[in-house]
C-alpha cells in the first residue's frame, strides 16, 4: 500500500513538471539578461593623447564631451578645479588592477599643497573620474569606483589625490 501512494505521489510530481516543461534531464540552460553595451565606435582612442594637458585634450573638438561644462559640473565646481589645475602636468596612461586610464593633473598656482584637481579617463569605456582637493577638503566630483582604485593602486602614497605624474 505504501509503494502504492509513493508510486502515485511520484507519478503526480513528474507530471506537474512535465506540465511546467521542467521535466528535463541535466542542468536547464542559464537565461541571462539581455547586456548592453556602448557602441565600440563611439570611444574615441585616448593613447595619441597622452603628453598633453588636460586643456588641450578637452579643446579639441572629439574631445569636447570631456570638457567640464560638459560633464555637468556647478560654477562652483569648475571654478574650484580649474583653480587646483592651474599648473597642469601632461596627461599619462596608467594601466594596474584591470583599468587603464589617461589621467591628468595639475596644481593651484602656489603648488600642490594649496589646491589639486586630476582627472582619470577610461581609455576602454570613455568613463570619467574627476577629483579636486584644497583648504576645503578632498572631493569626488565625478565618482567612479574603478577608477578612483586605478589611481590610488599607481598613486605614491596609494591615494588618488596624489597621482602618478611623468
Amino acid at each position: 500500500m505504501i509503494q502504492l501512494r509513493s508510486g502515485i505521489v511520484l507519478m503526480a510530481a513528474l507530471l506537474g513538471a512535465a506540465a511546467c516543461g521542467q521535466a528535463t534531464l541535466g542542468p536547464q540552460q542559464a537565461v541571462s539578461a539581455p547586456v548592453e553595451r556602448a557602441d565600440a565606435t563611439s570611444i574615441p582612442d585616448f593613447r595619441p593623447h597622452e603628453g598633453q594637458t588636460y586643456a588641450a585634450f578637452a579643446g579639441e573638438p572629439a574631445m569636447q564631451r570631456y570638457a567640464l561644462n560638459e560633464l555637468g559640473l556647478t560654477d562652483v565646481e569648475r571654478a574650484r578645479f580649474s583653480h587646483s589645475m592651474s599648473t597642469a602636468a601632461p596627461g599619462l596612461i596608467a594601466a594596474g588592477g584591470g583599468a587603464e586610464a589617461l589621467i591628468f593633473s595639475g596644481c593651484a598656482p602656489s603648488g600642490c599643497l594649496e589646491g589639486l584637481s586630476v582627472v582619470a579617463v577610461d581609455v576602454g569605456t570613455g568613463d570619467v573620474f574627476i577629483g579636486v582637493s584644497d583648504q576645503h577638503g578632498a572631493e569626488e566630483l565625478i565618482p567612479n569606483d574603478r577608477l578612483e582604485a586605478l589611481l590610488r593602486l599607481t598613486s605614491p602614497s596609494r591615494t588618488w589625490d596624489d597621482p602618478v605624474r611623468p
